[in-house]
């Protein structure tokens, strides 16, 4: 682990890493509406969803600049945003595809006005939209509020991994150190509580069969970590993966998705590593143009799209196509 204060990752210095090319590369997608980081991202049937995030400056939160937005764009080139029913402003949360429906849990709430002090609150809000019918359903909500953390869908099984609960200004905030799986297949859907052994927020998850992958993030001591978890949805077990190369900075807040059956991640410094199928090494694959924090990373076309981060204290609305290798 390294230690250092985390409020400075932003303005980070990072080695200069020369992006791969392809031209199989897919025509140029529309930029996000606005600039945002710290959002939820998601594809479900071929459409890429977006919701909420922070438009502002770095660390510095309130009711204007954390969206509640919800859009859409259909992953072909020449497509425009769709806009459509958001839902309260969040960020620090995630999307998920399952059942055809994309799925919001949680994420972190200001409720100061623009130059007020600083009460930023964690959400137990959880729901589901079915573009079918172009509306949102709520779902069971959390046990107790959950931002900077993330969720994946394994069948009809949803996983809740990390983070902590903001209780707002003044508040110490506390540290999740248990994960919480929603079966809606179940008659009557509940949240239950696994215990998780670790305490970390800004990190990112990805399911690969029935395991859910944990990767990265900080503790409550400001300390970064390149550690891998991995959780076995059948047994509710947990096991150790190899960590992720790099320095140890580049742990807060990267970004993982699942591409032709393997684990991809995108971290700060531009590098995109991939899990070897024996699940017990990485491999450098790729790198790309811009270097991005807090973003989200979802398969597209021959490999991923980036999408929103922080890029050097500006948020990002370019989405950014990088090449992977069979």
């Amino acid at each position: 682990m390294t230690r250092f204060p985390w409020i400075l990752l932003a303005a980070l210095t990072l080695p200069a890493f020369a992006p791969a090319q392809s031209a199989d590369a897919p025509a140029r997608l529309a930029p996000l509406p606005v600039g945002v980081s710290s959002l939820g991202a998601t594809v479900c049937d071929g459409q890429l969803y977006v919701y909420g995030g922070h438009a502002g400056k770095t660390h510095s939160y309130d009711t204007r600049t954390v969206l509640g937005t919800f859009h859409r764009l259909p992953l072909t080139p020449g497509s425009k945003w769709e806009a459509l029913t958001g839902g309260p402003i969040a960020q620090g949360m995630n999307l998920v595809t399952q059942r055809g429906q994309v799925v919001r849990v949680g994420g972190m709430q200001p409720r100061n006005a623009p130059g007020e002090p600083a009460d930023n609150h964690s959400l137990t809000e959880c729901a589901s939209f079915d573009p079918k019918v172009g509306a949102w359903s709520a779902l069971p909500p959390l046990p107790a509020g959950r931002s900077s953390h993330d969720v994946v869908a394994v069948g009809d099984k949803l996983v809740v991994v990390g983070g902590w609960e903001q209780k707002g200004g003044g508040e110490k905030p506390a540290w999740h150190d248990t994960a919480l799986v929603l079966d809606r297949s179940a008659a009557a859907p509940k949240w239950q509580s696994l215990p998780q052994p670790f305490a970390r927020r800004a990190l990112t998850a990805a399911a690969l069969g029935t395991k859910v992958y944990v990767l990265c993030g900080i503790d409550a001591d400001a300390a970064t970590s390149l550690r891998v978890d991995r959780l076995d949805t059948e047994t509710g077990t947990w096991s150790r993966g190899p960590d992720l190369p790099g320095s140890g900075r580049v742990g807060f807040s990267p970004a993982a998705t699942v591409v032709g059956g393997k684990l991809v991640v995108s971290t700060s410094d531009g590098r995109l590593h991939r899990l070897d199928a024996a699940g017990e090494a990485w491999e450098k694959v790729a790198a790309s143009a811009t270097r991005r924090m807090v973003h989200r990373l979802v398969p597209y076309s021959t490999g991923v799209l980036l999408v929103g981060g922080a890029i050097q204290g500006d948020n990002a609305a370019e989405l950014e196509f990088v090449a992977l290798p069979k």
